[in-house]
């Protein structure tokens, strides 16, 4: 859904350069600065992102980036960034940089891995952030990934460590239908959330989805939530 009441700015510059002398085993360098500002209609602004990030691809197909994201976040009113334990960012005007380096090897492999880790300050605090995963591509029609995100935050309100797990698997059963399933576990939630989807391109552009979602406590076993959706896309030309 839209939000009212707001004027956002997004734009993306850069370059990309194939140097020849390192061709042998340099695809690519692409230096890049991308600018999100986001302000409330009267003038004030509500938070800005500005990352400045340096992208390399190698002929091998790996590849990997380093950046820098400073941010301004204006909060109006307290933010809860952890209902369970409590834990909520004060209002007030937070500026703060995230410092991050990632690698992946060749995504189109049977077999690939990727990894990441962010450091920085966090609002009136400090965050480390660090992700691994695997993915395996055992023919042009199964997909599977599974990852593992840990976030450590220190916050004058308090700290607290999350781990993610996030297992994907993906299934084409033609060129038309298609199978997706989602699982999630979080430490410090200590919850369970699945998804599983099913997808029909019924007509070029117009698709079918059912889509079921479930949450369950880890503790208990207890169902949190539960839905199944339907939606089908239709494309009118005129």
């Amino acid at each position: 859904m839209p939000r009212v009441g707001i004027s956002k700015f997004d734009s993306t510059y850069g370059a990309r350069f194939r140097p020849r002398p390192l061709s042998k085993w340099l695809r690519e360098l692409f230096p890049h600065l991308g600018v999100t500002n986001v302000s409330f209609l009267k003038g004030d602004l509500q938070s800005r992102l500005i990352g400045a990030h340096m992208s390399i691809n190698l002929q091998d197909g790996s590849g990997g980036e380093l950046g820098v994201d400073p941010t301004t976040e204006n909060l109006l009113v307290p933010f809860e960034i952890n209902r369970r334990r409590g834990i909520s960012i004060p209002a007030g005007r937070y500026q703060f940089n995230d410092w991050h380096t990632s690698w992946r090897t060749n995504v189109s492999a049977p077999v690939s891995m990727n990894a990441r880790a962010d450091v920085g300050d966090f609002y009136d605090g400090y965050k480390q952030s660090y992700t691994v995963g695997a993915a395996v591509r055992l023919n042009g029609r199964f997909n599977a990934s599974i990852n593992e995100s840990r976030n450590q935050i220190r916050l004058r309100a308090g700290q607290y460590t999350t781990d993610l797990i996030t297992a994907r698997l993906e299934y084409g059963f033609s060129t038309i239908a298609f199978a997706n399933a989602l699982l999630q576990y979080n430490t410090d939630a200590r919850e369970w959330s699945s998804n599983l989807r099913f997808n029909i391109i019924h007509h070029p552009l117009s698709d079918f989805f059912l889509v079921f979602n479930e949450r369950r406590d880890s503790t208990t076993g207890g169902l949190l939530d539960r839905a199944l959706v339907a939606k089908m896309t239709y494309m009118v030309a005129f």
